[in-house]
């Protein structure tokens, strides 16, 4: 079922394909996921967005909006006519959004994140947020290269993901995640990245559409792919993700049957 989206073994190379050009339809936009957007704006507030002064006086949120069709078109009639700063943005469409400007994170609407904090992020580069993450050898030879591909007119996009405790759409590092002692009650989600240029050679868009699904259902299709990409990963990837409780229960289930 996820074998586009699990890699086995696994391993934390920074995998692109070329893709279309993101577009979106402020008249689509799930209802239920922007009320859940604006939720996690109400509750954590600068946590989860920043626009810098350069983000503001470049028009970065404007721009992007609008490469991503949010305008209204004289013949297709949409709910946004304004997108004038990236709060405005991040509740119009159901996508994470950030923007990178000349290299460094100038603007963001981080809403439902796997573990990272948005607030702390203004200014970094793309080297400079693959610094947290386990294993990051790769990611950071590679950071330059995916900051010029983003900016060169082309789109791409990836998936990621990950198992928590937490069942909602966001994993914030300032909610603590509950313990347990099975596989039944973890959400597996699914980050689809993709990119888009803004200005070419200078400006470009990260979006990241996240998707959850309760582990056991996943687990009936792709138990032996999840257990072979966890079982293939290092000791600091594991630690990283989370997922040192989830492989011991897993080898337990297996025992178990």
């Amino acid at each position: 079922m996820f074998e586009h989206v699990i890699r086995n073994p696994f391993d934390m190379k920074p995998v692109f394909n070329t893709c279309e050009k993101p577009v979106f339809n402020a008249n689509e936009t799930d209802l239920e996921i922007q009320s859940q957007r604006k939720l996690e704006l109400d509750n954590l507030g600068s946590n989860i967005w920043f626009e810098t002064d350069v983000a503001v006086e470049e028009k970065l949120s404007e721009k992007t909006a609008a490469k991503l069709s949010l305008f209204n078109q004289p013949d297709d009639y949409q709910l946004f006519t304004e997108c004038n700063n990236i709060k405005d943005l991040g509740l119009a469409i159901e996508d994470d959004v950030v923007i990178m400007h000349k290299g460094k994170l100038e603007a963001c609407f981080v809403a439902f994140p796997s573990s990272w904090n948005a607030g702390e992020k203004v200014g970094k580069s793309l080297a400079e947020l693959h610094e947290p993450i386990a294993d990051n050898e790769a990611l950071l030879r590679a950071s330059n290269g995916i900051m010029r591909a983003m900016t060169s007119g082309q789109s791409y996009h990836r998936y990621t993901w990950g198992i928590s405790s937490l069942n909602g759409y966001s994993n914030h590092p300032l909610y603590e995640k509950p313990e347990f002692d099975s596989l039944d009650n973890l959400t597996f989600r699914i980050e689809h990245e993709r990119t888009m240029t803004v200005t070419e050679g200078t400006t470009a868009v990260f979006l990241i559409h996240v998707d959850t699904y309760p582990l056991k259902e996943v687990l009936k299709t792709d138990f032996g792919l999840i257990k072979g990409a966890i079982d293939s990963m290092s000791k600091s990837v594991l630690e990283y993700k989370n997922l040192i409780k989830v492989k011991e229960l897993m080898n337990e289930y297996i025992l178990s049957t």
